[in-house]
């Protein structure tokens, strides 16, 4: 009778838990309050569970408030759910759309998430637009969210339109994303604003190395004086009481940029070992690979102990044989990766040869210059410029200046099979830089000075070419290209002492 007793007390218990279970199950799934629903979304997120999150507001949006919805929009975001993001905005009332964390929720949607093309693109920087002028009180948030969407499509010259309407004092997130689009436009118009943003920045700000590094790598970026820019960076850097492993790489690099190479190691050894890390050595690396500091840089090498993929790839112009032993192993499973290639010639040739048998185009060169206000485009070997005559027949009269001054062509630059009616001449004077150029020079009124930005390296032959231009015109000219700025003057020399 015991046993009996018991086992009926065990029977009506665990049909006793299994009924609370289900009306908790009921509650959780039916009859939460939005506050729970609110904690329980925080919960997942902070998780960074964003496909439960969203499954759960999709199960509880009828009880669902502007927190939440919030959150649910920040886990499309996450997820890169652009469709179900659409559809929780087209459902939005009039009072959610006019909630400022809502606004700017949707801004870094449509500003972050997956686009599938050039058009749509345009659409959602369209909407946002849009959005933005419904914002009657726009916050520092707001403005943040905003410029930050524009800067990760690669829109600077919108964040600097966007800068100009605003009527806020920007914080230092506003400040970190308007000194990156000053580096990146680096013209006239971002040379003033960056300086004058510099200037005007309040004490509080002037201590914070985030802030600190992103103008030290405007500075150092900006063309017109180098001299004044390298100087600026380094008064900022010298301000900074306890530069971080940030602050430190990014004069490291800004050195290397500028060629100033025996700076960039000389800082990189002033830098605490304990912050010294991947990034800083690739960066004194690089800066090495353009100069003879040949003892630095195997120093350095040797002192590094973990050698990761990055840093055996910026030492592989010194270390050719052992480097090309690795590109082979690497390349088994991988693309070629250009940068892992010095310019030997060598090199050059495997790099082609290994690009040709995985079917991978190499990349058009593009140049960008700017005119009387107009940032042009200028792609190599390309006729559709609507004044491609006077910038081919400018091109060509400056290589007959050039020949009459020495100049010989270098066919070894170019790096595929001639094409009929193509010789070497014709082939390097339409690189992009080189167009850009002549372009420069079809203006009415002679430039003093000619600013080019360059997605590609420039190729030896392009090098030697602009120093004489520079020199024959007397102008100087500055070309950003993918790894160094060059800053040729008008007595034939560039500033990286011709470590291409």
């Amino acid at each position: 009778n015991i046993l009996i007793t018991n086992s009926l007390f065990m029977f009506r218990r665990i049909v006793s838990l299994y009924q609370n279970l289900y009306k908790t199950s009921s509650i959780s799934s039916s009859s939460l309050s939005s506050r729970e629903i609110y904690s329980r979304m925080k919960q997942l997120m902070d998780s960074k569970e964003y496909k439960k999150t969203f499954d759960f507001f999709d199960q509880q949006s009828h009880s669902c408030t502007d927190f939440e919805i919030n959150l649910a929009l920040k886990a499309c975001i996450s997820l890169n759910e652009y469709q179900c993001g659409m559809n929780i905005q087209k459902t939005l009332s009039q009072n959610s759309l006019n909630n400022p964390y809502i606004q700017a929720t949707l801004i870094q949607f449509y500003s972050e998430s997956f686009i599938s093309s050039i058009t749509q693109l345009l659409l959602d920087c369209d909407l946002v637009m849009s959005i933005m002028l419904t914002i009657t009180n726009k916050s520092n948030y707001i403005y943040a969210t905003m410029l930050k969407g524009l800067i990760s499509n690669n829109m600077p010259t919108k964040v600097l339109d966007l800068f100009d309407e605003m009527n806020i004092k920007p914080n230092q997130a506003i400040l970190t994303v308007l000194f990156g689009a000053c580096s990146r436009v680096a013209n006239d118009r971002a040379m003033k604003i960056g300086r004058k943003l510099l200037d005007e920045m309040p004490k509080n700000l002037k201590t914070d190395n985030y802030i600190q590094s992103s103008a030290i790598n405007m500075l150092m970026r900006f063309g017109d004086e180098k001299a004044d820019s390298v100087k600026d960076a380094q008064k900022i850097f010298k301000l900074i009481d306890k530069p971080d492993a940030i602050t430190y790489t990014a004069m490291i690099n800004s050195f290397g940029l500028n060629r100033m190479d025996s700076e960039a190691v000389d800082l990189y050894r002033k830098m605490p070992n304990y912050l010294q890390d991947e990034v800083s050595s690739v960066c004194v690396l690089n800066a090495c690979s353009h100069s003879d500091l040949l003892n630095e840089v195997h120093s350095i090498f040797h002192e590094v102990s973990h050698k990761t993929k990055k840093i055996i790839t910026a030492m592989s112009p010194f270390l050719f044989d052992e480097a090309q032993k690795l590109l082979e192993d690497y390349e088994k499973s991988n693309l070629p990766y250009s940068a892992m290639y010095s310019d030997h010639e060598e090199a050059e040739n495997i790099r082609l040869n290994r690009m040709k048998e995985v079917g991978k185009k190499v990349q058009v060169g593009l140049s960008w210059t700017e005119v009387n206000g107009e940032i042009v485009q200028l792609k190599a070997h390309d006729r559709s410029y609507s004044r491609s005559k006077e910038i081919y027949a400018e091109a060509e009269r400056i290589s007959s200046e050039l020949i009459k001054h020495g100049h010989n062509y270098d066919s070894s630059w170019i790096t595929r099979p001639l094409h009929e009616n193509e010789t070497t001449k014709s082939v390097l004077c339409a690189h992009s830089e080189r167009l850009a150029i002549a372009f420069n020079f079809i203006q009415e009124t002679k430039p003093s000075f000619i600013q080019i930005t360059k997605n590609l390296s420039v190729c030896g032959d392009c090098h030697q070419a602009t120093k004489l231009i520079a020199k024959i015109r007397q102008v100087n000219i500055v070309v950003r290209d993918a790894t160094c700025i060059h800053h040729f003057s008008t007595n034939g020399t560039c500033s990286c002492q011709d470590h291409l």
